[in-house]
């Protein structure tokens, strides 16, 4: 029965999104994306994050260090700057559950790489020889293979961290021979920092930071533009009121703005106001 309720819930708020959607003239979800970078904001901090990548990719560098609270945009910065690459770089293998044994990251890296045809929890130098053979390989094939690594704060074997350096070992003559961007919550850095060697190889560290109100209101006006939005449906307080309740993160951002449309379709109203807007945050507890 609680399961049922639980469908029956979810099919309700779906099916009024799509008339929400109807009813404020939208094409498409305004704050949710459909794909990766879709509905990319070029935000100060943001943007000086992706023109680095670009230059660590480009120059074929050893490693980078992303950095940013919980909800800042890190996980769908990265998505939008692969999403952006081209050949020579790749293949990229995506690590998202990064706690892992040294053996186990290197095999797993290795099928990310293309060769699936060593088996689970093979002996350590087996994985290390098909590792070898994968950047040589990419390396005769002209590209170069991009590795990221996200929440990688939650790494707390001391043995990841060393494997991590001794692999960026790994050249082809004065280049990397393959690029690890290391993306986490600001303890991160302390993280690398007790890993002098791996430190080192950091070409340079991104901070990311939450949007500016001119920025969450710039923000709020290109998603709801990028859905079709012909005239302003958040007045001009309600985005100062939703920049000072989310604090300017994304995930807060777009959160309480697909509440608000859904309220504000509910409510049958013309342009969503700041009491909108302050009833969501209290029940999305993000009322400040």
């Amino acid at each position: 029965m609680a399961e049922r309720l639980r469908r029956d819930f979810v099919s309700f708020v779906e099916s009024a999104r799509v008339m929400y959607e109807d009813y404020w003239q939208l094409t498409r979800p305004a704050f949710r994306a459909q794909s990766p970078g879709e509905g990319y904001f070029p935000a100060q901090t943001h943007r000086a994050a992706r023109l680095k990548l670009r230059y660590l990719i480009e120059q074929k560098q050893p490693a980078a260090l992303m950095v940013g609270d919980a909800g800042v945009g890190k996980s769908f910065l990265i998505d939008a700057f692969l999403s952006d690459l081209g050949a020579p770089a790749g293949p990229i293998a995506t690590v998202l559950v990064p706690q892992l044994q040294p053996n186990e990251l290197v095999g797993y890296l290795v099928r990310k790489l293309g060769d699936d045809s060593g088996l689970t929890g093979e002996p350590f130098d087996h994985s290390l020889l098909r590792w070898e053979a994968c950047l040589e390989t990419w390396r005769d094939a002209g590209r170069h293979p991009v590795i990221v690594i996200d929440d990688a704060q939650t790494i707390e074997d001391r043995h990841v961290w060393q494997t991590l350096q001794l692999l960026l070992n790994y050249r082809h003559g004065d280049t990397a021979a393959f690029s690890l961007i290391l993306c986490g919550q600001p303890e991160l850095v302390g993280q690398i920092g007790r890993c002098p060697a791996l430190h080192d190889r950091l070409a340079f560290t991104c901070a990311l930071q939450p949007f500016s109100l001119e920025e969450t209101a710039g923000y709020v006006r290109h998603r709801l533009q990028l859905a079709g939005a012909s005239s302003p449906i958040f007045d001009e307080d309600a985005i100062e009121r939703i920049h000072h309740c989310t604090r300017g993160f994304p995930r807060r951002i777009n959160r309480l703005c697909d509440f608000a449309l859904l309220v504000g379709f509910a409510d049958q109203l013309e342009q969503i106001a700041t009491e909108q807007v302050d009833a969501v945050a209290e029940e999305l507890q993000l009322a400040a």
